[in-house]
């Protein structure tokens, strides 16, 4: 039956003489910031487990020993005992100190526990808003509890034992009552203690650092570098056919039409974007990466008009001119999905498709402007190049300039 324990019972005094651990100390000094933050009860609650892992081992045996001599003698079955030595034997043994597995597990109100960055996204990435959240509700459900346990150690004078030692003990905390570990150094639950605690590591490698916002980035990103070569391959051909005709043929031509074929280099902007999208992707900038993409797309566009201008202008290459369309309408699917992934402004699907370059330009300046950009470096290098957009007008390669009445009209 439990005794009577407590601050001043005789218990508690015996194990301040055999030398118990004192909690305070041992939370001072292992679990700094838990400590403060203990009720008097729980405070009680672990002095207990230590005071009994000193008194229990010396009431037991002092017990045992007494019930041994308790038998007087015995006739048959029947024993005769010293009702004295019997009620001395009880006696000490009432001074057992009780203690359950539950009293090693102490459920703490965690938000005390709490790092200021512990929740708080450090992207823009909404998948990890939303992990953080969910890592909330499982705390919320399953508490941060402290745990209390006697490491084993070898008995010196028997390798092959294990014993515990009654003053050595480790506290720590984890995830439920049962749980597992949480890395917190002096009871701080930050955010590289939770993510450091491998159910929440793997969860964050499947759900954010693998999650469906970046793959899908990496995807229309990866498929942006496609269409880009897509459209090389395209500009290629025509300095080849170019090339190839009969001297004079291919500048009457093109005097003809009022064509002018474009440089080569006006794909290395839209590679520069399109890199410069994949780089804030792997960084978790998603926001950022969108917009990139966005605006690779949006110069990839003026590259095809361009080829296409320069085509249907040189007689002999406006029927020559294959899948660079198809381009195009790629690009401003790519564009709307990635803008769509982090939603800034309300992007629906089936709108950037219909949109002008002009009205593209300026949805890309709209949510640049209205963004609430972590590092304001983003958010001005960004304005540079919807500047050069701007500027430029939908003039790319060798002053050619997009006209109407190309087959984009709704590009124009």
């Amino acid at each position: 039956m439990p005794n009577d324990y407590s601050p001043n019972s005789a218990s508690r005094k015996k194990a301040m003489a055999l030398n118990a651990v004192d909690a305070n100390v041992l939370l001072m000094s292992t679990l700094s910031i838990v400590w403060p933050n203990l009720t008097a009860k729980q405070l009680h609650q672990v002095q207990k487990v230590l005071d009994a892992a000193v008194v229990n081992p010396v009431v037991d045996t002092q017990a045992a020993d007494l019930d041994r001599k308790t038998v007087q003698y015995r006739v048959g079955d029947l024993a005769i005992v010293n009702e004295k030595t019997q009620h001395r034997a009880d006696k000490v043994r009432a001074g057992h100190i009780w203690v359950h597995e539950s009293d090693r597990h102490i459920r703490l109100d965690y938000t005390k526990l709490l790092g200021t960055d512990a929740l708080k996204p450090l992207t823009d990435n909404p998948d990890e808003a939303a992990y953080l959240a969910k890592i909330k509700n499982t705390l919320d459900e399953e508490g941060v509890w402290l745990r209390i346990t006697q490491p084993f150690v070898r008995d010196p004078n028997d390798a092959s034992k294990v014993k515990t030692d009654p003053r050595a003990f480790e506290v720590w905390l984890s995830i439920g009552y049962g749980g597992e570990a949480i890395p917190a150094d002096l009871g701080l639950i930050d955010r590289s203690a939770l993510l450091n605690t491998p159910r929440f590591t793997a969860g964050y490698y499947d759900e954010v650092a693998n999650g469906k916002v970046q793959r899908e980035l990496e995807s229309q990103i990866y498929r942006l570098g496609l269409d880009i070569d897509d459209g090389l391959k395209e500009h290629d051909r025509l300095i080849r056919r170019k090339d190839d005709a009969l001297p004079g043929v291919a500048e009457i031509s093109d005097w003809a039409g009022d064509a002018d074929l474009p440089d080569r280099s006006i794909w290395n902007e839209p590679r520069r974007l399109a890199s410069k999208a994949d780089d804030m992707n792997r960084d978790g900038n998603v926001m950022a990466s969108s917009i990139y993409a966005f605006l690779s797309s949006i110069v990839i566009r003026d590259a095809v008009n361009a080829l296409k201008t320069y085509a249907d202008r040189s007689s002999q290459g406006a029927a020559a001119v294959v899948g660079i369309l198809e381009v195009a309408v790629a690009v401003a699917v790519i564009a709307e999905t990635c803008l769509f992934l982090t939603n800034p402004a309300g992007v629906v699907r089936g709108v950037i498709g219909r949109l002008t370059r002009k009205e593209s330009v300026k949805m890309a300046e709209d949510i640049v402007i209205r963004y609430n950009w972590p590092n304001p470096t983003s958010s001005e290098e960004l304005l540079r190049v919807v500047g050069r957009l701007n500027s430029s007008g939908g003039n790319v390669g060798s002053g050619l300039k997009v006209r109407s009445g190309l087959g984009l009209n709704n590009w124009l």
